[in-house]
């Protein structure tokens, strides 16, 4: 019987080394696939709200936003130029060598189980699970400015007085916007800032926020306009968190479940 050459139909697949090569560079691929899919859901997620929500952001919160959004655009970079690299070292392959590496990793779809790290690619699910996790982050830094803004639509808060001291010009991807620094009347008195420009050292009344905020942000008053783009930032960013959070839930479950039925086969075994 003639022995078929490497690569052709009839060669069992775990016999020929091309193969196993080429289905570790499809799984490899999938990897960074999801891990640019994951780093770009959150970096353009993150740079909007930002952007829109917080166009006054400074001090502590510039810092931590420039510790988020550099790390995700280098991340989804460095998955683009992978997936580019395999892609072209998998054309170069024979199409037989292609087919029978796809056909042994088509029972891991990635419609099916976009969340499975396949063995040897646990950095590069890692790394998107890192990119993921950045979303909980967003969600929580907003999350003054989301209640702040649900309660003013529902019209809770005291009604105080706001002193108009200082207007400045904030440039952003999304254009320019006039926001005006001053002081809320209260006892004691807190900063804020008023979402539009407005004469100085005439005070007139706003909502009081229901939230003062984290300790390292300021403090945005809310109006019509803004509190419509917080909500359904804020709604974005919570629905983006919860699928991240689903599917985190899910991918310890499975690896919990292979674990058992590893430790199932070992006892039946002995």
């Amino acid at each position: 019987m003639t022995t078929p050459a490497p690569g052709q139909p009839g060669l069992d697949p775990d016999t020929d080394p091309r193969v196993a090569a080429t289905v570790h560079l499809l799984r490899r691929r999938r990897g960074w696939a999801w891990t640019l899919g994951g780093s770009l859901v959150a970096f353009v997620a993150f740079v909007a709200i930002l952007t829109s929500l917080w166009p006054n952001a400074a001090g502590a919160v510039a810092v931590i936003s420039g510790f988020i959004i550099i790390p995700l655009l280098a991340l989804a970079v460095v998955a683009l130029t992978a997936v580019i690299a395999d892609t072209v070292r998998l054309r170069r392959s024979e199409p037989s060598i292609r087919a029978q590496a796809a056909s042994r990793t088509s029972y891991h779809p990635v419609a099916a189980y976009p969340l499975g790290a396949p063995v040897g690619h646990r950095t590069s699910y890692l790394l998107g699970w890192v990119a993921l996790a950045m979303l909980p982050l967003v969600a929580v830094v907003i999350l003054p400015d989301q209640i702040n803004a649900f309660a003013y639509v529902a019209g809770e808060g005291k009604t105080v007085t706001f002193l108009p001291q200082s207007v400045f010009l904030d440039c952003g991807r999304l254009g320019c916007h006039y926001w005006t620094d001053g002081v809320l009347q209260t006892n004691p008195p807190v900063r804020a800032s008023w979402p539009n420009r407005v004469p100085l050292y005439q005070p007139f009344s706003v909502r009081q926020p229901v939230w003062d905020g984290w300790a390292w942000s300021s403090l945005d008053l809310m109006n019509g306009v803004a509190s419509g783009w917080v909500i359904a930032g804020g709604l974005v960013m919570d629905l983006a968190t919860v699928f991240a959070g689903v599917g985190l839930v899910h991918l310890v479950r499975r690896r919990l479940e292979r674990r058992r039925e590893a430790a199932s086969m070992i006892a039946n075994a002995l």
